[in-house]
């Protein structure tokens, strides 16, 4: 069976994280829920990245999540270390380690610097047990990303050769060396007083939105604009109202053969607009992943826990709005006379 390459990438989407939702809700191993987020972010690339690069990835995993809970064990304690230890380590995440690595690199590490401590809050051991499943959940959405990139491979497109399903995907621009130090100084600090801020007032039930913050603040030279912000919010409020619709919908059917019938009726709507290839395509991945994140963290939870599902939509906008916010501030306080970043990006 022969392809367009929008007919096959939508049907990779698809099938490969209904496929994942329903393996992972249905066995309900401990994080589950992430799995198919995961699983989004390696199908909706153009191919698969190699077993190789993503052993890499999984290592710098790895090594992130080590250092999480070395900061919980051993650093929680003492602000005056810790605070410093957490800048260098995100100044490394941000300007050593991102530019040389695979894609998405930035983002798992950025997880898990941050996501072990903040467990780590609430018992040592719980924080060693999530930093394990975490690292399940990679590995475990990386193999359905694989089984469906090799089951609907780009072999099927039905296009000629040098066609622009051949061609490679554009090269990103080049940035200087001191470029590269003064963006990687910007997220260091806008993600460090995220850390300071939730952390010095033991905010562990907003956890959420500290790590989002820290994930977005790794790439200022797109986030801090007023176009992102409008992007932001506009696939918070596409993933919100999905997956309020599909939550009351469970209310009424908690049932696991009606949850995998909507995830599958959700994932053909967002992977046709994903993978149409048009201006809002970005806008609606971060809307299904929105959708996921809010789906899974709500899904076997009593119906009282309405308020938390609500608390965790809120979140994400506070997110949003706190790091283009920062970013701006950060940025104006550097460069007082030039504030380049938000006039390119906010046009």
């Amino acid at each position: 069976m022969v392809l367009s390459l929008k007919d096959l990438r939508t049907a990779r989407l698809t099938l490969g994280v209904t496929t994942t939702v329903a393996v992972a809700y249905g066995i309900a191993w401990p994080l589950s829920f992430l799995t198919p987020i995961f699983a989004v972010m390696f199908l909706t690339g153009p191919q698969w990245m190699s077993w190789g690069a993503a052993l890499k990835v999984i290592i710098l995993l790895a090594i992130s999540l080590l250092i999480g809970v070395a900061i919980s064990e051993f650093l929680l304690d003492f602000p005056l270390i810790c605070v410093p230890f957490y800048g260098l380590v995100f100044f490394l995440i941000y300007y050593v380690i991102s530019p040389s690595a695979p894609p998405l690199v930035s983002l798992f590490m950025t997880l898990g610097v941050t996501m072990i401590p903040i467990m780590g809050f609430a018992d040592i051991g719980l924080a060693h047990i999530v930093a394990s499943y975490l690292l399940v959940n990679m590995i475990m959405g990386m193999f359905f990303a694989w089984l469906f990139h090799s089951l609907l491979p780009n072999t099927r497109i039905k296009q000629p050769v040098g066609s622009e399903a051949q061609k490679p995907p554009p090269k990103p621009p080049i940035v200087s060396e001191n470029e590269r130090l003064r963006l990687a100084l910007v997220s260091t600090i806008v993600s460090l007083t995220a850390v300071i801020i939730f952390f010095s007032l033991s905010l562990t039930q907003y956890a959420l939105a500290m790590m989002l913050i820290c994930i977005m603040a790794g790439t200022p030279n797109q986030n801090a604009s007023v176009k992102f912000l409008e992007g932001n919010m506009i696939a918070t409020l596409i993933g919100g109202i999905a997956v309020i619709i599909a939550y009351n919908l469970l209310v009424a059917v908690p049932t696991y053969s009606f949850l995998i019938c909507l995830v599958l009726c959700f994932s053909l709507l967002f992977s046709v607009k994903i993978c149409g290839d048009r201006p809002l395509a970005p806008i609606f991945q971060s809307g299904f992943t929105t959708f996921l994140v809010l789906l899974g963290s709500s899904t076997g939870v009593e119906k009282s826990a309405a308020g938390d599902f609500y608390l965790r939509i809120a979140q994400i906008i506070f997110a949003g709005l706190f790091t283009v916010v920062a970013l701006m501030v950060v940025e104006r306080l550097l460069r007082p006379k030039s504030w380049r970043l938000l006039a390119s990006y906010s046009k």
